[in-house]
């Protein structure tokens, strides 16, 4: 009994810490991808604020 009990809880370990890497993968990329739409945003008013100046140099 006690040796089903041991291998019942080390394979309970094992589903959890897979949980647990799968958890901090999916973190990761959303975490990239999050960063990666906010220097895209950036650049996107960036380059809207050069096109006002040189508008404002020509008019």
């Amino acid at each position: 009994m006690e040796e089903k009990a041991q291998g019942a809880i080390e394979y309970l370990l094992i589903i959890a810490a897979a949980i647990l890497v799968v958890a901090i993968v999916i973190l990761a990329v959303t975490g990239a991808l999050g960063s990666g739409q906010d220097q895209g945003d950036q650049a996107v008013l960036d380059q809207n604020g050069a096109f006002n100046d040189l508008n404002a140099l020509q008019g």
